[in-house]
C-alpha cells in the first residue's frame, strides 16, 4: 500500500517539497501536536539490568537458561555484572527473542509507535511517508520503535494508483522524464531507501525503473518496489530492485523469475496478512493495494503458493504487514498485532517457527543493512521481547509477551495475550 488520502498537514508540507529538513517550515497544528506528544511523554530510565534464568532464541533454537545483561541500550557480556540496577528472573521457562521488525508499514504518529512497541515491534520500515518533517521527528525516540522511512516514491501520472494518491504534479514521474531528480529529492529530505510504485497502467516504465535502481545503487542506497501483480513483479525483478513489496495474487510466479531473484540477491516482503484480510473479510483493501478491483484469477491461494515457492527457492523473505492502523477510514489494519499474524501465515505455508522468527528479526536487519539488531549477542541493540512461552513450540506464542525493551528502555504497557 502506498499513500492514503493526504491530510491538510501532508498537502502543506508537500507544497513546500523543495525545502530541506533544516529549513524553517511553519508547522500545521496537527504536526505541532505530534511534536508536543514526543516532547512531553514520560520515558522510563534506561537501567543496567540482568535478565536471569532466561532461555534465549539464537536464530535456530532456544538455549538452556542463562543470564543476559543490558546496559546503555546494548547487550553486554554476561560477565559484566558490576553495577546491576535491576534483576529480572525469567524462572527458567521465559524465552527471550530479538525485538521484531515490521518490514512494511505506514506509521505516521506517536500513537502508532506506541502501538507497535507494545507488541514488541522495535524497528519499522515505513514504505511512503508523506510528511517528511513529521517522519524525521518519529525516527529515533528513546523507548519506542525505531522508524526508517521512504519519502515520496516514484509514482506515475495516470492509472488507479495516481488517482488514489494526490501527489503534486511536479513530483509525479512522467514517461519521458528523467527519474534521478526524484531520487535526489527523496534522499535530500530524509529517505533511508527509495520506493518505486509499479503499476500495470500509468506506472514508471521499465527503463525508468532500471535507471532508478542503478542511480540509487550508485549512492549506496537500497530500492524497494511496490509490485502486487505478476506482470509488474517481473518488471521489478528485471530492474534489480533490492526488495519487492507484496506478492502477486493474480497468478503464479515463473521459475525463471524466482531463479533471477535468488541469483541476484533480491528479497521479498510479501505482506501476506493484508491479502488474507482482503480475501477473508476486508475486500475494500484491494483497491488500496492494487489500485483496482480484483482481477479474474486472483486469489489468496496464489499468494500462499508464490510465497511458498520463494521460500523453497531460498529467496530471503521479510515479515511485513502494510499496516496503517486507523489512518484510512474504510480500512482498519492494526499495528503490531498484524505482524504476529504474519508469522502465523509464514508457518502455515511451511516455514518452521524459527524461520518465521528470523523473517522478522535477523533477515530484515541484514537485508536493510542494520548490523546492530536482529540477534541477541553482546554489542547488539537491546531490542528484546521476554515471552512467557516458547514460540518454537507454537509461533502464536510470540503474542505471549511479558516485557519489551526498545534500545534498552523497558516499555511499560505491553500488549497482553487475551
Amino acid at each position: 500500500m502506498q499513500f492514503r488520502q493526504l491530510s491538510l498537514t501532508s498537502l502543506v508540507l508537500l507544497g513546500r517539497a523543495k525545502a530541506c529538513l533544516h529549513d524553517h517550515i511553519p508547522l500545521p497544528r496537527s504536526l505541532k501536536d505530534e511534536f508536543t506528544a514526543l516532547r512531553n511523554r514520560d520515558v522510563p530510565a534506561a537501567v543496567k539490568a540482568a535478565i536471569q534464568n532466561v532461555r534465549v532464541f539464537d536464530g535456530s533454537a532456544v538455549s538452556a537458561p542463562q543470564t543476559i545483561i543490558i546496559d546503555g541500550g546494548y547487550i553486554m557480556d554476561s560477565n559484566d555484572t558490576t553495577g546491576i540496577e535491576q534483576t529480572i528472573d525469567a524462572g527458567g521457562s521465559g524465552v527471550l527473542i530479538p525485538g521484531l521488525i515490521d518490514a512494511h508499514a505506514h506509521v505516521e504518529s506517536v500513537e502508532g509507535l506506541h502501538n507497535m512497541t507494545s507488541y514488541g515491534v522495535t524497528t519499522i520500515f515505513d514504505m511512503a511517508c508523506p510528511d517528511y518533517a513529521l517522519c524525521e521527528s518519529l525516527k529515533s525516540n528513546p523507548g519506542l520503535a525505531n522508524l526508517y522511512v521512504s519519502m515520496l516514491p516514484a509514482l506515475g501520472p495516470s492509472g488507479k494508483n495516481a488517482a488514489l494518491n494526490p501527489v503534486p504534479a511536479d513530483l509525479l514521474l512522467h514517461p519521458r522524464k528523467d527519474p534521478k531528480y526524484l531520487v535526489d529529492y527523496a534522499f535530500g529530505n530524509g529517505s533511508d531507501y527509495f520506493k518505486i510504485v509499479n503499476a500495470p497502467v500509468g506506472g514508471p516504465t521499465q527503463d525508468q525503473q532500471d535507471d532508478i535502481v542503478g542511480y540509487t545503487h550508485s549512492k549506496g542506497k537500497l530500492v524497494v518496489t511496490h509490485a502486487p501483480g505478476a506482470a509488474i513483479y517481473a518488471q521489478a525483478v528485471a530492474s534489480r530492485s533490492d526488495v519487492l513489496q507484496h506478492i502477486p495474487d493474480d497468478g503464479v510466479l515463473s521459475a525463471c523469475t524466482i531463479e533471477s531473484m535468488r541469483d541476484h540477491g533480491q528479497a521479498a516482503t510479501p505482506t501476506m496478512e493484508i491479502f488474507r484480510r482482503a480475501y477473508t473479510f476486508q475486500p475494500q483493501i484491494i483497491q488500496f493495494l492494487r489500485g483496482n478491483n480484483t482481477s479474474a484469477g486472483s486469489s489468496y491461494a496464489n499468494v500462499v503458493e508464490n510465497v511458498r515457492r520463494l521460500h523453497e527457492a531460498g529467496v530471503p523473505l521479510l515479515a511485513g504487514t502494510d499496516a496503517v492502523g486507523s489512518a484510512v477510514p474504510i480500512v482498519y489494519f492494526p499495528f503490531g498485532e498484524s505482524l504476529h499474524q504474519e508469522l502465523v501465515n509464514f508457518v502455515h505455508l511451511g516455514m518452521t517457527p524459527a524461520e518465521a522468527l528470523r523473517a522478522a528479526t535477523i533477515v530484515p536487519a541484514t537485508v536493510h543493512r542494520l548490523n546492530d539488531r536482529g540477534a541477541i549477542r553482546p554489542g547488539m541493540r537491546a531490542d528484546l521481547i521476554l515471552l512467557n512461552s516458547n514460540p518454537l513450540d507454537d509461533i502464536s506464542n510470540t503474542r505471549d509477551i511479558a516485557r519489551v525493551w526498545a534500545g534498552g528502555v523497558e516499555y511499560p504497557n505491553v500488549a497482553k495475550r487475551t
